[in-house]
């Protein structure tokens, strides 16, 4: 037999390795862009779709203009994180939706690679699992949506996946680099979506459990510690900052209308700032529904997150804290939350792939002969499942966006040039692509209505007045439209889908 000179297999070996750290997480990071960037084309989605990505959007646009003059950022409802890169990202696109879209395209891609590194760095020997849990990544249909979309979701979801990855590498390790680097990312996904706060807790108990295995002292623990607070505190008060000069904080809106209660996990009806609401699930059940779902977890790798648990008890107790812990505190907080959004799931998304390609990769070894080509069959099944419910769920959705923008232009083109339009629901959308003189009804009072229809323009009403009636209850929509249908005439004028389009005349 020809034997193989030593140095000829070391150089192998070491390409390979080269390989699996540099080559895939590149690939993966490539196919996941090339995706995204191929369904904006297709799609002509323009990632502004309700009025948060609307907000998001001119809200940078005006962050940009007052850092350009040297002013303090303006107040606003959501932390300064994503608008701060859509404002940069609008210096070489210009003030234009590309700027958010593509924010959220470059950050939703560079998960996928992320993905297999958290899963290389549970399993430095296989590789499998971790491509899996990758190609899901750039495939799932909700992380496509969200990339897709002028939202801080995906920039968000990229520092805590990073961060997580730096944790892991700082509990391997236990260099301070990592944990300060995983604080400055823990800290700017808070700065972009204050949910992940709540992942201070699994940090920090992943830490503490590194530094009991290395057998830290106390004044070795507290100086780590000390360290990384620090660095979370200083981020947040250079966020901050901008408040020192104004009467009431800033940036903390979805803080304040956000309430908690175990109850809710187990309710359908709920009441929040948005209205009365009547789902189809328990809140519990509809955040659980992410771990088996085609939009999430296409439902053929759902056991192999089972598994992933199941070769968990083999990792230092560090590590199992990182991953389940990010599971459970992020979950425990939706299912107690008085909303269902099918996006919010993605807050707890990466440490599910991470479970799939670890399960994937339990697996592997143990299996022999043709049982090895039946489970690649599976995964790749999945896989082209997950990405045929994608091409599903993203046409629906970019036709729904499109179908918008275009009944916007159809009404504007319907109006008199000098009309006011008093809308709900629409609103931001007949602001940003349309002349006409939108008023939203949520924000006007009695005085303001009085004020519009007794002036000397047409005046129009565009809204659902069955949404207004169930949802709306006791809140300024309702109100607001019963002062108007009293003390005016509202006539029917045309229908948009459930939208109703009135002309509205006198006043007293």
């Amino acid at each position: 037999m020809k034997q193989v000179p030593v140095g000829k297999g070391e150089a192998a070996r070491s390409q390979r390795s080269t390989a699996a750290t540099y080559g895939i997480p590149l690939a993966l990071f490539g196919i996941s862009l090339a995706v995204r960037l191929v369904t904006v084309y297709l799609t002509e989605f323009d990632g502004l779709y309700g009025q948060d990505s609307f907000a998001y959007f001119h809200y940078a646009l005006a962050l940009r203009q007052a850092l350009a003059a040297g002013e303090l950022p303006p107040p606003f409802f959501w932390p300064l994180g994503y608008p701060l890169l859509v404002a940069l990202a609008s210096l070489f696109t210009g003030a234009q939706p590309l700027a958010g879209q593509l924010s959220s395209v470059l950050a939703g891609a560079a998960i996928a690679p992320l993905v297999y590194l958290l899963v290389r760095a549970y399993h430095p020997s296989a590789y499998v699992g971790g491509i899996v849990a990758g190609l899901l990544a750039a495939t799932a249909a909700q992380l496509m949506l969200s990339s897709l979309s002028v939202m801080a979701d995906t920039a968000a979801l990229f520092w805590a996946t990073l961060s997580a990855w730096l944790m892991v590498r700082y509990a391997q390790q236990l260099s301070a680099r990592w944990l300060a680097a995983a604080a400055v990312a823990i800290a700017l996904a808070a700065l972009t979506r204050w949910v992940y706060g709540l992942l201070v807790i699994p940090w920090g108990a992943a830490a503490w459990l590194a530094w009991r295995q290395a057998g830290f002292t106390w004044r070795q623990m507290a100086g780590a510690a000390a360290t990384a607070v620090a660095i979370g505190l200083a981020l947040l008060a250079i966020h901050s900052a901008a408040d020192l000069a104004r009467a009431t904080p800033s940036y903390t809106g979805d803080l304040q209308v956000y309430s908690w209660r175990p109850a809710n996990a187990f309710q359908k009806e709920l009441v929040n700032a948005d209205g009365r609401f009547r789902y189809e699930y328990v809140t519990g059940y509809f955040y659980a529904r992410s771990a088996f779902h085609p939009a999430y977890i296409f439902p053929l790798l759902a056991p192999f997150w089972l598994l992933g648990l199941w070769a968990l008890r083999r990792q230092p107790p560090a590590l199992i804290v990182l991953l389940v812990g990010w599971i459970l505190i992020i979950y425990l907080f939706l299912a107690g939350v008085p909303w269902q959004n099918w996006r919010f799931p993605l807050s707890f998304f990466p440490p599910l792939l991470v479970l799939v390609g670890v399960g994937v990769d339990w697996l592997w070894p143990r299996l022999a002969g043709r049982w090895r080509p039946l489970l690649l069959a599976t995964c790749a099944l999945a896989l082209v499942g997950s990405l045929a419910w994608t091409v599903r769920d993203v046409g629906r959705f970019a036709a729904w966006a499109n179908e918008r923008k275009a009944t916007a232009v159809t009404i504007a083109a319907t109006l008199p040039p000098d009309a006011t339009l008093i809308a709900f629901d629409l609103t931001a959308t007949m602001q940003h692509y349309t002349a006409v003189d939108t008023q939203e009804i949520f924000n006007l009072t009695e005085a303001d209505l009085a004020e519009i229809v007794a002036g000397e323009t047409a005046v129009y009403l565009l809204l659902n007045p069955d949404n207004i009636h169930s949802q709306w209850t006791g809140k300024s929509p309702e109100r607001n439209f019963t002062w108007l249908q009293t003390h005016a005439t509202l006539t029917p004028v045309a229908s948009y889908g459930a939208l109703v389009l009135y002309r509205v005349e006198g006043g007293d």
